[in-house]
């Protein structure tokens, strides 16, 4: 960021976009110019007339968010299971991941947390069907396949239980919606399916007989095959269940990517959270920040033209990684935390410094870039009549 000083005069603010224009075209990396104020109608009478953008006005160059490295978490649907959820923690390491909605606004968060909290708590067999569990994810979870029925569906009503008695007892305990888990005996897979279960889960990978699937088609039952033994099916289970049922959707705590950072270094300080949501500024979702991000954060990087003073610089100025200082008046208070390129000249406008810069540098001035840094002297020497204008400013005019 090329940047003047507060209450900028022409000079100010066409030196900053002139020499940014130099430093892009010497070096290939971008250099933005930036205002610290508002423009006057002299200087925006000299943009206009040679085709130039108003520089961006930057009231504060503190260290933003936007500054530092995030973790660029990836966003998921709110349906995928707790066990793709876990999966997604482990390849990634991280402890919370965002559900984000198709629009990129963000819905929730899963942490490890509550993915923990779902094995220690203890949950009545309904669990399944509150949660809304789609077979898709009991497929997946199960490593699983679909023998009758559709992956898209869902369980939403009745209860788990395992088919561990004979087909006697098992009429009085199954009920009409029921998720059935049972083994290859022919009698219970049918039973279940006559008292109405809308789901039975075969294990062991135990075959299902064309009888067994024709009368399941006929019922409206899902029938799902997985190579799991009966305890491990029944242990799984419940890791399908989808992250909205457990995730967090309210008094999120979110910070912006233009937020300050020594700002929001309090509040994360504050909370017991690993990680925190970064949003943009229409609401969607960038990423993710934790304290261990703040630590290496660095200053926005900035030159200062026609100012070294810190009474005259843009507010936050201390906390910024000053690189380059261009400036033709008397050496102030600013202090830099590494050593900087530092031109300072007794002449009559920072725009005649530049402009040599430009003739050691061998780059050609085009004529919009001529016309601004001319206006620029001829307002700074006040038409070369002012004390502080040389022969070096006329000259470059």
């Amino acid at each position: 960021m090329v940047i003047g000083h507060r209450n900028p005069d022409t000079d100010s603010i066409c030196s900053a976009i002139c020499y940014a224009n130099l430093k892009q075209a010497v070096t290939g990396e971008e250099y933005m110019p930036a205002r610290a104020g508002h423009v006057s109608g002299e200087t925006q009478f000299v943009l206009d007339y040679f085709g130039a953008e108003e520089p961006q006005l930057v009231e504060d160059v503190r260290t933003q968010v936007r500054d530092i490295e995030i973790r660029k978490t990836k966003g998921v649907a709110d349906n995928i299971s707790l066990k793709k959820a876990w999966n997604i923690m482990q390849e990634n390491n991280v402890v919370t991941i965002p559900s984000v909605r198709e629009d990129g606004t963000l819905e929730g968060l899963i942490t490890v947390g509550d993915i923990t909290k779902t094995y220690m708590n203890i949950y009545d067999s309904s669990i399944l069907s509150k949660a809304n569990t789609q077979y898709s994810n009991i497929i997946e979870t199960l490593e699983a396949d679909l023998i009758i029925g559709s992956a898209e569906a869902y369980f939403d009503q009745g209860k788990v239980l395992i088919a561990a008695a004979n087909p006697d007892l098992m009429e009085f305990y199954i009920e009409p919606h029921d998720l059935v888990i049972l083994g290859n005996r022919y009698e219970s897979q049918l039973c279940a399916i006559e008292m109405g279960a809308d789901c039975i889960i075969v294990c062991e990978g135990a075959g299902v007989s064309m009888t067994i699937k024709k009368i399941a088609q006929e019922r409206g039952c899902t029938i799902i095959a997985t190579t799991y033994d009966t305890y491990t099916a029944a242990r799984l289970i419940n890791q399908s269940m989808p992250i909205s049922y457990f995730m967090t959707r309210e008094h999120l705590i979110t910070f912006n990517s233009d937020d300050y950072i020594d700002e929001i270094r309090e509040v994360m300080a504050s909370k017991r959270h690993r990680d925190f949501p970064i949003l943009d500024k229409d609401g969607c979702y960038l990423g993710m920040i934790s304290r261990r991000n703040l630590l290496g954060a660095k200053g926005k990087q900035v030159i200062l033209v026609d100012h070294n003073e810190k009474n005259q610089a843009v507010a936050g100025i201390e906390n910024a990684e000053i690189l380059e200082i261009i400036d033709h008046h008397r050496l102030g208070t600013i202090q830099t935390m590494s050593p900087v390129f530092f031109r300072n000249q007794p002449l009559g406008c920072t725009a005649t410094i530049i402009y040599q810069m430009y003739q050691e540098a061998g780059v050609k001035v085009e004529p919009k870039i001529a016309g601004l840094l001319c206006s620029a002297i001829v307002s700074d020497t006040l038409l070369f009549r002012s004390p502080t204008c040389t022969a070096v400013d006329e000259m470059a005019a």
